[in-house]
């Protein structure tokens, strides 16, 4: 899922038409960059992850957050999920997430213990499967993320926060929601840590570039150089986009990022027109079948 995209996108200090906005929309999807142009509202999918993401970054407990959805009745039910996926990632310890694999015998929530639970599940996209996504994503994977970074000290609380994405020629930045660590290092370093969420370790080298040269919210510069890490949503697995960080550092390749802002935007004028839209989509057919009817 593209969570953080379509998050950008609907975020009313963003124009619509932002250049930096429709090149990452047109590399999702061209077709919903041309809806997106042509003045259609993204619709956001719920996301467990995301939504449990929100709401650890609050200081909330996992009891304290169920209890808030109005799941008093069912946490015997979700510590009773946390010990399942405990035990059957202790005998299988070089698997990533082993839980997500369909032989994992928990996850599963009888028709009795949903009774009464329907305006609950609600505020958790209506459906029951997100009740243990969100649960497993706030007790592991943002777990296994911070332990993949490999900190060295307890770092702050993973917190969602938006990133300024600037490049030369643009007037006004881009904001776009990702995770971001901070944990000191001595009385005066700050190693500062910007995750990215991706799925199967797909990585778009266009959204890493921009966030590696992005200013924190307030556009204000990064007390020190952040890193920027791809983290898998499912497997929990969190890997350092290198290449990336060495192409912002670059001048040659720097410069190439406005030029290909350039000629995607382009493009996208170029679907507004009546010529039909583009038969090839730079990305595989499964990215945007999640929120793109469109089979190009």
């Amino acid at each position: 899922m593209h969570t953080d995209l379509f998050l950008a996108l609907l975020d009313r200090d963003n124009p619509r038409g932002h250049p930096i906005l429709a090149a990452l929309l047109y590399a999702f999807c061209p077709a919903a960059a041309r809806w997106w142009l042509a003045g259609a509202e993204p619709v956001v999918s719920f996301d467990p992850l995301w939504q449990a993401l929100t709401d650890l970054a609050k200081g909330e407990t996992l009891k304290e957050a169920l209890l808030r959805y109005g799941f008093e009745n069912l946490l015997g039910n979700a510590r009773s999920y946390v010990d399942e996926v405990e035990a059957y990632r202790r005998v299988r310890p070089g698997v990533f997430a082993p839980e997500t694999l369909p032989f994992f015998p928990g996850g599963h929530l009888e028709l009795a213990s949903r009774f009464g639970h329907q305006e609950a599940i609600n505020k958790l996209g209506g459906r029951w499967e997100n009740f243990f996504a969100y649960i497993r994503a706030w007790a592991f994977t943002a777990q296994d993320w911070e332990t993949n970074i490999r900190f060295f000290a307890a770092p702050a609380v993973g917190a969602v926060t938006r990133l300024a994405l600037m490049l030369p020629g643009t007037r006004r930045p881009a904001w776009f929601p990702a995770l971001l660590w901070t944990a000191r290092h001595g009385p005066s370093a700050t190693r500062i840590v910007i995750g990215l969420p991706v799925v199967e370790q797909a990585q778009d080298q266009l959204r890493f570039a921009l966030a590696q040269a992005s200013g924190q919210e307030g556009n204000k510069p990064w007390p020190s150089p952040p890193e920027v890490w791809a983290v898998d949503r499912l497997s929990g697995f969190a890997s350092q986009d290198i290449n990336c960080a060495e192409a912002v550092e670059r001048t040659s390749l720097k410069l190439t990022i406005p030029k290909i802002l350039s000629q995607i935007h382009c493009l996208l004028q170029v679907t507004l027109s009546p010529i039909a839209i583009p038969q090839r989509v730079p990305t595989p057919p499964n990215v945007c079948k999640q929120h793109c009817l469109i089979v190009l």
